[in-house]
């Protein structure tokens, strides 16, 4: 009997024992499924997490490339870690590459001192900034230099610099050009008295003729100057287009009169365009422009076969007006239309290369521009600009072309 006793009492405790086992096994299947669903919540965080750092990684890249300012990021030995297109475009694509260059200018290996160089490269006008990237404990752990482009900025300060010394020459001219006036209006005055003192066709009347012929070109070199100085002050007149073009017209028929009697070959003169068109210019002004581009042309047809000068005004739809004056002569060349507009620059050897920069300030004074269009056989010189409050003229007979050889 005592055997049975000890045998069940095993039993039981061999019961106790598994129940207390099941239930452990219960409690750790329990808390590994928590685990799982823990860790499956953290997998699942980790990788929003990852994809958000991706994301913000593209944009930054992204950021970084759009820039308009070169970016390099290199460690503190000296390996680049990362540069952006900018870079690529301005010293190059491989690292190698890219350090030669950094060392030449001076910015890299990296001077505590210096934080910001200008470096002239390859026409571009550059400033590098330098900074140090730091980790949480305040060490150095590497190094950005961003690439500035100036050269526009550099170019426009030169710009204001020309502009200023151009200014300060303008008016040390007109000074000049003023004190020359009065003396030289003397000597005109008096050279013409004495032509009529002396006998024509002497010697002596031929020497007085050539003198008054070189004070008034001095005359005209001085108001050329004068009128490239001062800046144009508009007095907007309302102008009948036909009316406008027909003063100037007589004028310049006048001029090839005068030429065609020094023995000079004909220039045939047309003169048109919206006849009836009424705008709003300074007359004055306009004047000088249409004549400076108009004798220029006569003065680059000398001695040319079958020559002929157009000269046009027309209002487009628009409302933009242009004065239009074409020639058939050599054109010009490559090399001068560059230099077209600059003060002082003529390719005739008695030009004084004032004309056409005077054109061109009277364009700018109305709102406007010149333009021109050559090749050998066809020169167009256009000053363009808003009509101003527009009519057409009743009495006028709407679109004419008057054609006439001088």
């Amino acid at each position: 009997m005592p055997g049975e006793v000890q045998e069940r009492q095993n039993v039981s405790m061999l019961s106790e024992a598994f129940s207390t086992f099941r239930e452990a096994s219960d409690r750790l299947v329990s808390t590994y499924q928590g685990l799982e669903e823990k860790i499956a919540e953290l997998s699942r965080v980790i990788r929003e997490k990852d994809r958000a750092l991706d994301s913000q990684g593209q944009f930054l890249d992204a950021v970084l490339k759009s820039l308009s300012t070169g970016v390099v990021v290199l460690t503190t030995g000296g390996r680049i870690l990362w540069s952006n297109p900018r870079v690529a475009e301005w010293v190059g694509e491989q690292e190698s590459e890219i350090l030669e260059v950094l060392v030449d200018w001076g910015v890299w290996p990296v001077s505590d001192s210096v934080s910001q160089t200008p470096v002239l490269w390859k026409g571009r006008s550059l400033i590098v900034n330098h900074s140090v990237v730091q980790d949480r404990e305040g060490r150095p752990a590497g190094h950005v230099l961003i690439l500035t482009d100036r050269t526009r900025i550099r170019e426009m300060e030169e710009e204001v610099s020309r502009d200023r010394r151009l200014k300060e020459m303008g008016e040390m001219v007109a000074t000049i050009a003023h004190e020359l006036r009065n003396p030289l209006g003397s000597l005109e005055i008096f050279a013409s008295l004495a032509q009529k003192e002396v006998s024509p066709g002497t010697p002596l009347s031929d020497w007085v003729g050539y003198m008054r012929v070189q004070v008034g070109r001095l005359d005209r070199l001085i108001g050329n100057l004068l009128s490239y100085t001062r800046p144009p002050e508009i007095v907007l007149d309302r102008l009948v287009v036909g009316e406008f073009l027909s003063r100037a017209e007589a004028d310049f028929r006048r001029i090839l009169e005068m030429r065609s009697r020094a023995g000079d070959p004909l220039i045939r003169l047309t003169v048109g365009g919206d006849m009836n068109a009424v705008i709003e210019a300074d007359e004055a002004l306009l004047y000088q422009a249409i004549y400076n581009l108009v004798t220029n042309s006569f003065q680059v047809l000398e001695g040319r076969p079958d020559a002929e000068v157009v000269v046009e005004g027309r209002v487009s739809e628009d409302g933009t007006v242009c004065f239009s004056v074409e020639d058939n002569g050599p054109g010009i060349s490559e090399a001068a239309k560059e230099h077209v507009c600059a003060p002082f620059f003529s390719t005739r050897p008695k030009g004084t290369g004032l004309g056409l920069s005077i054109v061109h300030n009277i364009a700018e004074a109305h709102k406007g521009l010149m333009v021109f269009d050559s090749r050998p056989g066809r020169t167009v010189f256009q000053v363009r600009f808003p009509a101003g409050k527009r009519s057409a003229c009743p009495d006028s007979p709407g679109r004419d072309k008057r054609e006439e050889a001088s």
